[in-house]
């Protein structure tokens, strides 16, 4: 938490105000933003999804942290809408739980830190991953979440090769996602 709050800080990314120990417990002081709800329970108000423009909207923050972090040597690992606040008066996006980061390395990690049906695929294949593209995977996986309502993968095993359904009437820029799945893994962008 440390790396990513040191100045210049980010505002999309929850700040620590102090931290201590007691009796072998580490204690974090975070920042509470008010008022605010996790975007799982922000989408589930507006009855389950997003309109494409809110998404976008939240994604730019979103994307905004991730590059944060990256440029701190930290890798998020769980980048979902539970991990996520949005301040409800002007919907101020914030990146929160760093408990399954890790420092960012250009190493493969050989083990999963995360919510398993936002792993990247290389890990349901292979049993490792690289964390940039893994980012750019769950972030793909996120905007999903946002516009349709659910996730794409039910189980792990649909993570690799299953066809994603979107909702209805979402459009082609959204409808992407579904082809960059397909890219070839050494040709996914890094954030």
């Amino acid at each position: 938490m440390e790396m990513v709050c040191r100045p210049p800080t980010c505002s999309h990314v929850i700040q620590l105000l102090d931290w201590f120990e007691e009796a072998g417990w580490i204690i974090l002081v975070m920042e509470l933003p008010s008022p605010c709800l996790d975007v799982f329970r922000f989408t589930r108000q507006l009855g389950g999804y997003m309109e494409e423009s809110l998404a976008r909207f939240v994604l730019q923050q979103v994307v905004q942290a991730t590059v944060h972090c990256r440029d701190r040597g930290v890798l998020h690992r769980d980048i979902k809408s539970r991990n996520l606040l949005i301040q409800t008066e002007d919907l101020h996006v914030k990146l929160i739980d760093f408990g399954c980061g890790d420092l960012l390395t250009e190493a493969p990690y050989t083990n999963f830190a995360g919510t398993r049906l936002f792993q990247p695929p290389e890990w349901v294949m292979d049993g490792e991953y690289h964390g940039r593209p893994a980012t750019v995977w769950s972030l793909g996986v996120l905007l999903f979440a946002l516009v349709c309502g659910s996730r794409p993968f039910r189980r792990e095993q649909d993570i690799i090769g299953s066809e994603l359904r979107f909702k209805e009437g979402v459009s082609d820029e959204v409808a992407m996602v579904d082809y960059i799945q397909f890219i070839s893994l050494e040709g996914k962008e890094d954030i």
